[in-house]
């Protein structure tokens, strides 16, 4: 994997404003979670320097993208279009960065998480919640277990965004749901902070 601190500043190049400061909270927490799981630690920052590049992007600029790479949106993700910034930028970090198949995965599932998550995806999921610039409600509880115990964290980040979700009146994506019974199929209980 090609990954130094010239294509880092390539990548960081790209973003600016919140996005540029909540990447780099993104990139400390994915690296402090990889150290604390045993994850791959530049695997980790790779992602999480990518994970938004696109976000920045309109409907339109989306769209886009998902034809120039082939990606096909679901129904959910034609409404609540945001969520295309992860398959957008997975596609961005695959052709213009080379990054490797399970960075692009875990960046494809940031916003929604996946059944049968690997380590890298649930490191990058969580780093996007917990990073350091966040501050919203429910945001230390998962930190605090974000320290004891990585599903139990991740369990807690699904059920705290499901309740918004449905708090707002959005869609919810299949991947969620998928993400968050895996997690219980596999034996993963509630848990407090």
């Amino acid at each position: 994997m090609l990954w130094d601190e010239t294509i880092r500043q390539s990548i960081l190049g790209r973003l600016s404003g919140y996005r540029y400061t909540h990447t780099l909270g993104c990139e400390r927490a994915a690296k402090w979670l990889a150290e604390q799981y045993g994850g791959d630690v530049q695997k980790a920052a790779f992602a999480a320097c990518l994970h938004d590049i696109t976000k920045r992007l309109s409907r339109d600029e989306q769209l886009y993208l998902c034809d120039k790479y082939d990606i096909i949106p679901c129904d959910v993700e034609k409404v609540e279009w945001k969520m295309l910034h992860g398959k957008t930028a997975a596609a961005i970090a695959r052709r213009e960065y080379g990054a490797p198949q399970d960075v692009a995965d875990a960046i494809a599932y940031h916003t929604t998480g996946r059944a049968d998550m690997t380590l890298l995806d649930k490191i990058l999921y969580l780093a996007d919640f917990i990073e350091d610039t966040r501050d919203f409600d429910g945001v230390e509880p998962a930190r605090a277990l974000a320290k004891k115990d990585i599903d139990q964290a991740l369990l807690y980040c699904f059920d705290s965004s499901l309740s918004d979700l449905v708090e707002r009146g959005k869609l919810i994506h299949a991947d969620t749901i998928a993400a968050r019974n895996s997690l219980l199929s596999q034996g993963v209980t509630r848990a407090q902070p």
